[in-house]
């Protein structure tokens, strides 16, 4: 076939690139799609949820009628939340980095220290973790976001009195580092800074500084409001879907930082309505966009921060694009960034109950709803019946004076007519049949069905007082079944979100890394350093959710594991290097146990498992050399060190010996010199004589 005649492959694929017209046209498709599944699907459980959360009413409440509602769904939420934060935050062993390869063991142990320590202390880690658990068990679904951030750190030096040299210097090292000098005031000899420094100071002018400002690449993680998650509704996973963004909320000064001017800001909306979800939570507080005039600078709008699969560069092969824009509603809008992004999205999901082949699962307000609907209900109805009974409706006779008995109070007296006489009858009371009993076993059933099926049992929250007659294997057999739940619970966070999240910050820390970084390890031993560019892409992760049970198992547990080292090292000699256990096991059981206790700085108390097991090693490489061997290697030591004693003494001797000769030298000379002078001055004496 003829070629001659048709485009060339180069035209074909540069005609089928993705524009950015075309691309933000995509997204706002995409983003009014997940949206809409979001309003119908999504935003009326969140909303319930939270009002059952509060206890609000359910609209179907009488006058003159109890309106209690019962709390299982706020119960159940307070109650499993202590422990997960105990267990996703309360160590800093959470998460630990394993080698994929020989030789990646440095950067597994350096990732296991360094990851948790930007995630929970350069970033807000309680919080953002909290957020993440609430709302997945809230609300079906959390969200958080890792991303990396350029910040200006600036150093202002004073030029008054400064020296050419020290001007120079000073340049030169902000230069290396990649730093912009500036001038203030400015001058036009600023590519000549000690002209400047000299010029500043001849003028006088003690205010004439030099500004250093260094870019700094920064992880940020922030968590994602639920009602702001994007993500295309067929989504099966993270991954996999076709689009998958968030909605984050930014100032009009943040978009003039990432490039955009104030007039396509201007043109932008920047009057959001809040969602359902947005204005109860805020109720009663202030209007939060108050602040909405053109020309503010922390007037409020929106981003869309999306990782989409698009063909962009037309070979017919969806690529994942990240982008970040903003638009004034409908289809205008503008891309703010655009890059084709390597590895997964930065963003991670977590659903507490896993449902096949969806991305959302069910929280426990789908395990909690009917049963606090049926709660409130028995409770209303327990709480009228016991007001009937202590608050009987009198029955009367014609000869009663009705007066006498509306808004009577406790002991007031019931008035007769004229004639009438209190043994007669006039007055008899309703007696309401009193379902005391009833009401209370039939809500003593539903609270089983409760801990049946959230695992959330009186036991594990410390409420039954009948506790203390029951065995202790009974009561172990009880909250074993019941925290079966909530270890698988931990567990679906630990293999989804939370291991997904540490992964994403490592590959942050990744793209951020200049060089090598020293931080505070937190545990007792002072500052550590790691270069995380010498890092790997990928290594293995591991997430440890062991312990979600109360305190007194986990220290019962420990202590059992503790004693078991103990017979092991007796098996083996007493020696903490034999085939059972090792230095650094011992080190490990004692640090969890710190942290079982309630301290997060284990180093405090005990030296960390690695330096155990350093020093173990240098320990036994010294016992285990042969003592003839030290001997011989004492013995020469010794007879080298008297080798050079007598080298430097002789040496010293020689330098004394040649120090002596010279002044035995300049002695003679002067003596010699002595008699020179006295030979001619008796000659000359003798001459004078024989003239006279």
């Amino acid at each position: 076939m003829a070629t001659g005649s048709s485009p060339s492959r180069t035209a074909r694929h540069a005609a089928r690139t993705l524009s950015d017209g075309d691309l933000l046209s995509l997204l706002r498709r995409e983003e009014q799609g997940a949206a809409g599944y979001q309003d119908s699907a999504l935003a009326a459980p969140r909303q319930q949820a939270l009002a059952y959360y509060d206890r609000e009413g359910f609209g179907t409440e009488e006058e003159g009628r109890s309106q209690v509602v019962t709390s299982e769904f706020a119960d159940v939420i307070e109650s499993i939340m202590p422990g997960l934060m105990r267990v996703f935050t309360g160590t800093d062993d959470l998460a630990r980095f394993a080698p994929l390869a020989p030789g990646q063991e440095k950067w597994a142990r350096e990732a296991s220290q360094y990851v948790p320590h930007v995630l929970m202390r350069q970033n807000d880690g309680f919080r953002i973790v909290s957020a993440l658990l609430k709302d997945a068990l809230m609300f079906r679904l959390g969200g958080v976001a890792v991303d990396v951030e350029t910040t200006d750190e600036s150093v202002t030096i004073p030029l008054q009195g400064l020296p050419d040299d020290a001007v120079d210097l000073i340049v030169a090292e902000a230069e290396a580092q990649g730093a912009t000098v500036q001038i203030d005031p400015p001058s036009d000899l600023s590519s000549d800074w000690p002209s400047v420094a000299r010029a500043a100071s001849e003028g006088g002018s003690d205010q004439a500084t030099l500004t250093i400002t260094h870019p700094r690449n920064r992880v940020v993680v922030e968590s994602i409001a639920p009602e702001d998650i994007r993500f295309s509704p067929a989504a099966r996973e993270e991954d996999k879907a076709s689009f998958l963004g968030f909605i984050k909320r930014a100032s009009s000064s943040d978009l003039v930082r990432l490039g955009l001017t104030t007039d396509e800001i201007d043109d932008l909306r920047s009057e959001r309505d809040l969602s359902a979800e947005e204005a109860q939570r805020t109720e009663g507080l202030p209007d939060s966009d108050a602040r909405s005039g053109d020309g503010d600078s922390e007037r409020p709008l929106w981003l869309v921060v999306a990782y989409v699969r698009a063909d962009a560069d037309g070979d017919g092969i969806s690529e994942l694009l990240r982008v970040v824009y903003t638009h004034a509603g409908g289809t205008a809008g503008r891309i703010i960034q655009r890059t084709q992004w390597e590895g997964p999205a930065d963003i991670a999901l977590a659903t507490p109950i896993l449902m096949p082949h969806t991305l959302v699962g069910r929280s426990l307000f789908d395990q909690t709803k009917d049963l606090q609907q049926l709660g409130s209900v028995l409770t209303r109805g327990l709480l009228d019946n016991l007001y009937l009974v202590n608050q009987p409706r009198p029955v009367v006779s014609d000869q009663v004076n009705i007066d006498s008995l509306i808004d009577w109070a406790p002991g007031s007296p019931i008035r007769l007519k004229p004639g009438a006489r209190p043994g007669d009858n006039h007055v008899s009371w309703l007696q309401v049949p009193n379902i005391t009993g009833g009401a209370l076993a039939a809500l003593e059933h539903f609270a089983t069905v409760r801990e049946n099926r959230t695992g959330v049992s009186r036991y594990n929250q410390g409420l039954d007082a009948e506790s203390l007659n029951k065995t202790l294997g009974g009561l172990d057999r009880i909250m074993s079944a019941s925290e079966q739940r909530q270890d698988l619970i931990a567990r679906v966070f630990a293999e989804t979100a939370i291991k997904r999240l540490y992964r994403l910050v490592y590959r942050a820390i990744k793209r951020a890394a200049t060089g090598p970084v020293a931080y505070w390890t937190g545990r007792g031993h002072g500052f550590a350093s790691c270069d995380p560019t010498q890092w790997p892409d990928e290594l293995e992760l591991s997430v440890d959710v062991v312990g979600i049970g109360n305190r007194e198992q986990a220290l019962g547990h420990l202590s059992m594991v503790g004693t078991l080292q103990e017979k092991l090292i007796a098996l083996q000699g007493g020696r903490a290097d034999g085939p059972f256990v090792t230095a650094e096991n011992v080190a490990n059981g004692a640090q969890k146990l710190t942290e079982a206790l309630g301290y997060k700085t284990a180093g405090v108390f005990f030296q960390s498992p690695e330096r155990v097991a350093a020093t173990h090693a240098d320990v036994t490489q010294a016992v285990s050399v042969d003592p003839a061997l030290l001997a011989a290697h004492a013995q020469i030591a010794i007879q080298r060190e008297m080798a050079q004693a007598d080298i430097h003494i002789k040496r010293d001797k020689a330098q004394a010996d040649m120090a002596i000769a010279a002044f035995k030298a300049r002695q003679w000379a002067e003596i010699e010199r002595l008699k020179a002078g006295l030979t001619a001055t008796n000659r000359y004496s003798t001459l004078n004589r024989a003239i006279d």
